[in-house]
């Protein structure tokens, strides 16, 4: 099997740069925070093996992708643009979509744009919320975890890179730092406010959803995608729970995800 090959495109007005193998039907996997396309090191071969024209992005901000120096550039329309004009780029009409964690948001909001771009959808870790007209993500995080949510704390300048330019990743952002990743943050109310017309819309995209049952958010991810409001607004979604797995599940359990994603793709 040939090796990962790196290269990069021009995506929706920025450089992108994409690691890539296998041939056949696009799988786009798309990275988390603080992370860059190596996070899915152990399901690009086994994809790839499978079948499948694997490509992994390094996100707006990350890794040797593009960072605007403007912090508007980083709202969730931006963000889901770039999916949809890699998938374009990459020629291609429908693609499968694969997002953990941050990429995991992208993903399900691609699903509700663009969903004639996804021929199915699987995140981890992170399910899907449709939009709340009353409270943003960062509302209902405060809400849930107070003032002192890291969220709400990284809405500063300067506090959040200070911390995390001590952090194993410093070599891997060296070029653009970490400024790019946590203006995914510091857009989250600019994001709900962009996306009011699309409050309570769900998808109709078949999805599926796997989190570890160690994960932090768990509990209320459990309780949303075992209701009935998630059957309505997803209703071709699905929720598969890992026994033991923390959120960083595709480097936990990489057999484990990487057989899930394989059978589910397969069903699709």
């Amino acid at each position: 099997m040939d090796e990962i090959n790196h290269r990069t495109l021009e995506v929706n007005g920025i450089q992108m740069h994409i690691a890539e193998q296998g041939k056949g039907p696009l799988v786009l996997l798309l990275h988390g925070f603080p992370s860059i396309w190596y996070q899915w090191r152990h399901q690009i071969p086994a994809l790839a093996k499978a079948g499948y024209h694997v490509v992994v992005p390094d996100q707006r901000g990350y890794g040797q992708t593009e960072a605007p120096e403007d912090p508007t550039k980083y709202t969730i329309l931006h963000l889901v643009g770039d999916v949809v004009a890699l998938i374009e780029a990459l020629g291609e009409k429908q693609v499968y979509l694969i997002g953990h964690d941050w990429g995991a948001i992208v993903a399900w909001m691609t699903a509700v744009l663009r969903p004639d771009l996804l021929k199915c959808l699987i995140t981890l870790s992170v399910g899907f919320t449709g939009r709340d007209p009353k409270l943003s993500i960062l509302g209902q995080m405060k809400a849930l975890y107070g003032e002192r949510v890291y969220m709400q704390e990284w809405q500063e300048p300067g506090k959040a890179e200070a911390d995390f330019n001590r952090d194993v990743y410093v070599d891997t952002f060296k070029r653009t730092g970490f400024t790019g990743g946590f203006n995914w943050y510091r857009n989250l109310d600019r994001s709900w406010e962009l996306l009011a017309p699309w409050t309570n819309v769900g998808t109709p995209v078949p999805a599926l959803v796997i989190i570890g049952d160690a994960d932090l958010t768990f509990g209320f991810t459990k309780e949303y995608h075992e209701s009935p409001l998630f059957k309505a607004q997803v209703p071709k979604g699905e929720f598969k729970i890992v026994p033991g797995c923390g959120h960083w599940i595709n480097e936990e359990a990489p057999e484990v995800i990487n057989s899930s994603i394989l059978d589910y793709l397969k069903k699709h």
